[in-house]
């Protein structure tokens, strides 16, 4: 439940912290500690604790530094190392969410921050996708370079299909990466709506 508050926090910061330098130095503290909450809610084990911190040590560190400079090398490595993390940090979320035992109100909060993740995740990709293809998006009609607070408001709408289309691909590259996490987005939905039909009836016979 940690995890999805801290997630919830940062997606109620994002739009208000992105405009100044303070906002943005608050902004990375905001971001710490949904990465902190991450690591906590998956460091179960030893190995999975190194893992996660491995990961998310880097992607502050860059965060930082491309703040400080204004370099767009350290943000590509900031959004490589935050796309790896999230993906580690998803896998483990899977694997707690859909795990064959009784479902939890703990377990639910953990599948909606996995949905979160999701997005987010893409939204590294997109910004990757953005950094190597100049031009892969376009606002309003008009191509240009996207913050990530764009590309995640992109990528939820990707994500559950919505589809404003006031944001879009325009590259063939950004265009098929936007249609896998359609796909992603569609089979999350209904992996997890089974999981819920199949678990619900067994709490019902042991109650």
């Amino acid at each position: 439940m940690l995890l999805f508050l801290a997630l919830v926090l940062l997606l109620v910061a994002l739009p208000f912290l992105t405009d100044t330098p303070s906002g943005q130095t608050i902004l990375i503290l905001v971001n710490a500690t949904v990465l902190l909450t991450a690591v906590a809610a998956v460091g179960r084990t030893w190995l999975s604790l190194l893992v996660a911190i491995l990961l998310v040590v880097p992607a502050l560190v860059f965060r930082f530094l491309s703040l400080r400079s204004g370099h767009t090398e350290y943000l590509g490595l900031t959004w490589s190392f935050n796309a790896l993390f999230y993906l580690f940090i998803m896998t483990n979320l899977f694997r707690y969410v859909f795990r064959l035992d009784l479902m939890s109100r703990d377990k639910l909060y953990g599948a909606v921050a996995a949905y979160i993740l999701i997005a987010l995740f893409w939204a590294q990709l997109h910004a990757l996708t953005q950094y190597f293809y100049p031009g892969a998006y376009m606002n309003q009609g008009t191509p240009q370079a996207l913050d990530i607070t764009e590309l995640i408001y992109f990528s939820f709408a990707a994500l559950s299909t919505a589809g404003f289309g006031d944001i879009a691909p325009a590259l063939i590259q950004s265009r098929y990466l936007t249609i896998l996490e359609m796909i992603v987005g569609v089979m999350f939905v209904a992996i997890l709506i089974a999981r819920l039909t199949g678990v619900y009836p067994l709490v019902d016979k042991r109650s």
